[in-house]
């Protein structure tokens, strides 16, 4: 019987672990959800997959024999831009960990693993959801569209009274807030969706005036993870969401400094 899954899932993934107990379960698992699976048990026979099967999701174990997994997964991102890729050890350290979501790997997970946590991830690795709140959304309609071109579903709302709408209906990941609203102030509709939604993650949006930069910074002050300024550099927004899909995956959020633009 075919895999009713298999008509909606169009990812193909790698495992690499050296053992073989781990590659035969987490591959039956993730075939039984409709997805293309390929196995290493090696850094070396990883990199070579790589190259021919050109997976969008390496799931990887830290400890193998030869090249070990962090360094296997520089060299793939050196030679696959876009890939992600999940890290996997039942040996792991902060500093290992903060070290490889620094840069850029989805996650860091320990073992034994999660396998519930495991599968959301990797449905969810680029299927991050987006509101974005914005009397301007012509100024933005530029960023929102390589975002969706990226696999990131946005839904872009005009007005505070619409945002709290929508956020009580529907859970979003992150959520863009413009300062600049005219009938609620931006500080005072952060506060109020983050009673509807408290585990969604907040970014303000702020132009060049004053004013609008220090109900910003208010906003972080009370918990929204940073603030970006108009015109909105997409670079800058990407850099962001790599950061806290590998941070909130990893239970590792560390919010930037304010003044922290490089990103």
């Amino acid at each position: 019987m075919a895999n009713n899954k298999a008509t909606y899932r169009n990812k193909t993934l790698l495992i690499v672990d050296d053992e073989p107990s781990m590659r035969s379960t987490l591959s039956e698992i993730l075939v039984n959800e409709g997805y293309r699976v390929h196995c290493a048990g090696s850094g070396e026979e990883a990199l070579d997959l790589c190259r021919t099967v050109l997976p969008q999701i390496v799931l990887m174990d830290v400890r193998m024999p030869g090249i070990d997994g962090v360094e296997t997964f520089r060299r793939i991102r050196r030679h696959q831009e876009g890939v992600g890729v999940i890290l996997m050890s039942a040996y792991s350290t902060e500093s290992l960990k903060e070290v490889a979501l620094e840069e850029g790997a989805i996650a860091f997970l320990p073992k034994p693993l999660d396998l519930q946590k495991v599968v959301a991830l990797v449905e969810e690795a680029t299927e991050t959801t987006i509101l974005v709140v914005s009397e301007e959304p012509d100024s933005i309609q530029s960023v929102r569209d390589q975002l969706e071109q990226r696999g990131y579903r946005l839904t872009v709302v005009p007005s505070a009274h619409q945002a709290l709408e929508v956020v009580e209906q529907i859970r979003f990941d992150l959520i863009f807030l413009d300062t600049q609203l005219s009938s609620m102030n931006g500080l005072e509709l952060y506060l109020a969706i983050k009673k509807i939604t408290p585990t969604s993650v907040a970014i303000m949006i702020t132009g060049m005036e004053e004013e609008f930069e220090q109900v910003a910074r208010a906003a972080v002050k009370r918990n929204a993870y940073t603030m970006v300024q108009k015109p909105l550099d997409i670079d800058h927004v990407l850099a962001l969401l790599k950061r806290l899909t590998s941070q909130h995956a990893s239970d590792c959020l560390h919010k930037p400094p304010l003044d922290d633009t490089s990103i």
